[in-house]
Order: C-alpha cells, then structure tokens, then sequence
C-alpha cells in the first residue's frame, strides 16, 4: 500500500512538471529552426518586422529573412553566411540599444547588383539607429543619393590615416557598431582598426567580413608607412588572440569568428 502511495505522488509529481515544462516552451519566442518553421506571424518578415524582443531569441532567422525580403539581396546572405554573426550579435545588441551608432565601410559600388543593398537592410532592420556608411568612391556616393537618404555619409579611402581622422572628427567617433565590408586590402583592415577601435564604446562590436581573402596576392598590394605587405589580417587576429588566452593586457573582451568573418568585442 505503502508503495502504490509513493508511486502515484511521484507520478503526479512529473506529470506537473511535464505540464509547466510545456507551458513555458508554448510562451517563449522561437528560435533557430523552430522558427524558421513557425507559423507564427511575428517571424515573418514581410512589411513589419518582429518585436525587437524577438531579435534576442531569433535574430539570425530574422536576419535572413529580412535579407531575402530585399531586392537585390545582399551578398552577405547569399555567398557568405554572414547571418550567422549577425544574428547573434548585432541583433541583440539592437534590442539593448536602439538608437545605437553604427558605421559600415563600404557602401558596395562594386557589386556587380549595384551599390546600398546592405544599407537598405540596416535601415529596415534597425530603423531606430543612427547610421553612418563610409565609401571610397564619390562618384558612386553622389549617383546613389537617394539610396542614401536619412544615411551620414563618409568618403575617401579607409587606408589612409588622415582620411580616418577626418572621419572620426565629422563623425565624432562614439561608435556602437563598426562594419568593415570595405576594401579588403590587410593593411587597410589594419589601419582601419588602428585608427577606429579606439571610437568604438565600451561593449560595442567591430565586424571584419571577407578575411578568407587576406591570403590571395591582390589583397596584400596595399601598404603604408606603419603596414607592410607581409601582415595577414587573419594572423592579427590570431594574436589577439594568443593575447586573451595568455591573460595579457588588451581592451577586447572577446573575439567570435566563423566562416570568412570575425567580431571583435570591446571590454
């Protein structure tokens, strides 16, 4: 008797818990390929975008959907998987700071799909944030203005260091988010981090896409005075590295990178 009374309270016991447990995966926002699967409105991306809360819980599905959504599509979700990165930290940080300052280098005139598609997903994304796109080539800047209403514009050329301190001083740095989708030259990587790592806030993120190139002859052409052609980016960031694993002094926090890409995060 005394067993059969056991039995049935611990039975009881894990039939509540099963029923809470379901409760509260019913209430929570989807994520990963729960929502790309999801019926639910809120993960589509059509005309509205989903509650900025859903971008802690979703962001990457979000991301790529809102991508999609666009043409022409950015390339940073067709050949590269740049969601990735993205979704994981860039949409959270959103979610956090709405109004954060973000700045990308490269505004993509070379594109064979033209210049601004990746403007056009910052700005339905993160219609709040104050936006900033550097380009080197003003001609396309002065021919794509309209692509680029409601965007401070920055020009000139991210390699040169009297070209970011002007762009620092029109800016007035304080950065929340800095992208770099611009040359791809290591040194011009190099100097750009240099020069505006330091504008970056204290908990902000500095993307660096297409590192897989660093390697290839073309991309280690340009050099400067302090940049040689023998530096790799991805080797930097190496030791950087080497850096947080050995406790040495640096003001990185962290450094995620996946395929062809890394973010650096400030302490």
């Amino acid at each position: 008797m005394r067993v059969f009374l056991i039995l049935t309270i611990i039975a009881g016991s894990f039939y509540t818990n099963l029923s809470i447990l379901n409760s509260i995966r019913s209430q929570r926002p989807a994520f990963g390929n729960e929502a790309l699967s999801s019926n639910n409105a809120t993960n589509d991306v059509k005309d509205d975008l989903p509650a900025p809360d859903n971008y802690l819980w979703n962001g990457t599905a979000i991301f790529l959907e809102a991508a999609r959504s666009l043409r022409p599509v950015t390339d940073k979700v067709t050949s590269h998987t740049y969601q990735v990165m993205y979704g994981r930290f860039l949409m959270p940080y959103y979610n956090r700071n709405p109004s954060m300052k973000m700045l990308e280098i490269g505004l993509g005139c070379d594109m064979g799909y033209g210049p601004g598609a990746s403007v056009a997903l910052w700005q339905k994304l993160f219609p709040k944030a104050n936006l900033w796109e550097a380009e080197y080539n003003s001609e396309c800047v002065i021919k794509n203005s309209k692509k680029l209403e409601g965007i401070n514009v920055l020009v000139g050329d991210q390699g040169n260091e009297t070209v970011l301190d002007e762009w620092i001083n029109k800016s007035g740095g304080n950065f929340d988010v800095i992208i770099d989708d611009g040359g791809h030259q290591n040194c011009q990587i190099w100097t750009s981090l240099q020069k505006l790592w330091p504008t970056v806030k204290s908990g902000g993120l500095y993307f660096i896409e297409d590192m897989q190139v660093g390697r290839r002859a073309g991309y280690m052409k340009f050099t400067t005075k302090s940049c040689n052609n023998s530096l790799i980016m991805s080797e930097d960031i190496n030791k950087i590295i080497d850096k947080l694993l050995y406790k040495q002094k640096t003001d990185i926090e962290s450094i995620f990178c996946q395929r062809e890409a890394c973010v650096l995060i400030k302490k």
